[in-house]
């Protein structure tokens, strides 16, 4: 099962375009990014998170300017609900479980987790 909503480069260039207050052409994505890349291939992960309605791209001059279709925000709730959904639908109790123990290797963690239920259940 994938473990994460996009992979490492995918991550790298959203987090640089959720960042931006402007599209960005590929050339200006690369420019921002951690790491060496070769051009064609932050134009490749562009061009495929477009497809993938992840991004948004026009034309601009001679290069497509990418920008993101959702803020950070609606994006992570869109995908972890589907996939949370999905887990604690095939897997209940287990599942559920297994989140709790994840959860709980972590003081921080565990706190915000106490905090919310709290939160959700006096409403």
């Amino acid at each position: 099962m994938k473990s994460s909503l996009l992979g490492p480069l995918e991550q790298q260039v959203m987090d640089v375009l959720w960042a931006s207050e402007k599209p960005l052409k590929p050339q200006e994505v690369l420019g921002k990014l951690k790491g060496k890349y070769a051009y064609t291939t932050i134009m490749t992960i562009l061009k495929r998170m477009a497809d993938k309605k992840i991004l948004d791209r026009k034309m601009d001059g001679k290069a497509f300017e990418y920008c993101p279709c959702s803020n950070k925000e609606s994006f992570l709730k869109k995908n972890l609900s589907s996939i949370y959904g999905g887990l604690v639908g095939s897997y209940g109790e287990l599942a559920i479980a297994q989140f709790v123990d994840e959860v709980s290797s972590n003081k921080e963690d565990l706190e915000l987790l106490k905090q919310y239920i709290e939160s959700n259940t006096n409403s």
